[in-house]
């Protein structure tokens, strides 16, 4: 083993000793440093920001300048395109001018899709006499007038008087009064293979008075009975692309179109309606209804009519997704010694039945509806919608089935509220071409079962 020199250990603890110093040094130094930060947090200083102790000593005063700077944060203004959508998207524009301006409200639509636009008015009381009137209230009395025109020339003047809960029980009375002139109402012929050719137009005009009495028990359930008078009159369409009906087709061929009378009808019906409030989006809505048309004059046209729509709504997604269904069928009955006027037939076609085809497109003595739509709520305001259309008219009742069908399919866009659709677009194909419709409804008939029996002319 060689010999270590002596100066080697010298070294080794000059060494030591400077190294130690030096640590006890650096721990000194740490120790003061976190001393002065202790300080200072006590203090309300920040010794790593001078400026920032400079600004704020306490944590008040720290809390005072964050908040300050947040006064001064603005948010980022938006664009034309999203204040649009806020504003359809708010919905209180469309519940302003649905509580209208003492009693009185415009309306837009309500008549049949050939009449192109229409504008009205609406005047409404509701609970005569009663200052908070609902559902429950005893003996409430509301009353309704509407008038309105479109730009073709179709014109609708009516009014109603309505006794609800009469005697606080479950029975409900209308009265309703009303004319209304459809100046170019479309026939092209009877029955399935009638020709887009033989587009003809005629004037339809009638005047009606008449009361439905109903019993709403439980609130889903209707079950009631109609009595109304008619004075109907037919005349050359206003239509100056088409020709008049009766210059194309004879009296023999078509019922009613000479000679019209006065009727009386009277009949039943029942319904049952457990749809959510509003703008339906679940449950059902069904309804069947007979009347039976009485001429008073020639004693030519008795007829009966039954009527019955079925309307489903199936919702998913927490109720933003629905697949909305309805089937509706006419079928008339009369014996060999009378007829049924053509006016009065059922007929499909238009922005409501059967949307691939020009509005009566088809007309008969019965008929079937089947549509199906896929809606999807887009926001709040707003659905999507896929649907498919399925329908036809026929002679006899024997033909009532899901044979010989014309179609159509489309998308369209709804703005809606919570109470209702007030603007629809739909876009169709199949059929007869394309069809495009903008419209201030409902796809579905969404008019009281009252209302539905007590119509002016159909």
């Amino acid at each position: 083993m060689l010999p270590v020199p002596p100066f080697w250990f010298a070294m080794r603890r000059t060494k030591s000793r400077a190294s130690t110093a030096e640590g006890t040094r650096a721990v000194a130094l740490l120790l003061a440093f976190a001393s002065s930060l202790v300080a200072a947090e006590v203090a309300g200083a920040d010794p790593l920001d001078p400026q920032r102790t400079q600004q704020g000593s306490t944590a008040e005063e720290r809390k005072a300048l964050r908040e300050a700077k947040m006064a001064e944060v603005t948010p980022p203004e938006k664009d034309s395109v999203e204040k649009g959508l806020d504003w359809l998207d708010d919905g209180h524009w469309i519940g302003k001018l649905r509580a209208g301006w003492h009693g009185f409200t415009p309306t837009l639509g309500g008549f049949p899709s050939g009449s192109g636009q229409a504008f009205g008015v609406l005047w409404k009381k509701v609970g005569l006499g009663t200052d908070f009137p609902d559902r429950t209230t005893p003996n409430r009395i509301d009353i309704n007038a509407q008038a309105a025109a479109s730009l073709r020339g179709y014109l609708v003047g009516a009014g109603d008087f309505n006794v609800l809960r009469i005697a606080d029980s479950p029975l409900n009375l209308q009265v309703r009064g009303g004319w209304q002139r459809n100046s170019q109402e479309d026939f092209y012929g009877f029955g399935m293979d009638s020709e887009l050719d033989n587009r003809t137009n005629y004037l339809l005009e009638g005047g009606t008075v008449g009361g439905a009495i109903w019993w709403n028990a439980p609130e889903w359930l209707y079950v009631g009975a109609v009595v109304a008078g008619y004075d109907i009159n037919v005349g050359p369409g206003t239509d100056k692309l088409y020709p008049p009906t009766d210059e194309i087709f004879s009296p023999e061929e078509v019922p009613g179109l000479d000679v019209q009378g006065t009727f009386i009808k009277y009949g039943a019906f029942a319904g049952v309606d457990w749809r959510n409030p509003g703008n339906p989006w679940r449950g059902g809505f069904y309804l069947a209804s007979y009347e039976f048309w009485d001429d008073v004059d020639i004693d030519n046209y008795d007829f009966g009519k039954l009527d019955v729509d079925l309307q489903q709504y199936i919702p998913f997604v927490m109720g933003k997704r629905v697949i909305a269904l309805r089937a509706r069928s006419v079928l008339t009955y009369t014996d060999a010694d009378h007829q049924v006027p053509f006016y009065q037939q059922p007929l499909l076609g238009g922005h409501q039945e059967l949307r691939g085809f020009n509005y009566a497109r088809f007309t008969d003595l019965n008929s079937l509806l089947l549509t199906a739509e896929y809606r999807a709520e887009v926001w709040m305001s707003m659905d999507m919608a896929l649907f498919f259309d399925a329908g036809k008219v026929f002679h006899e009742h024997s033909q009532l089935n899901f044979k010989d069908l014309v179609t159509d399919y489309g998308f369209g866009i709804r703005f809606k509220t919570a109470q209702s659709t007030f603007l629809r677009a739909d876009f169709v194909f199949g059929g007869e071409g394309f069809h495009f419709y903008v419209v201030f409804d409902d796809v579905f008939n969404q008019l009281a079962v009252f209302q539905r029996v007590l119509k002016n002319v159909q």
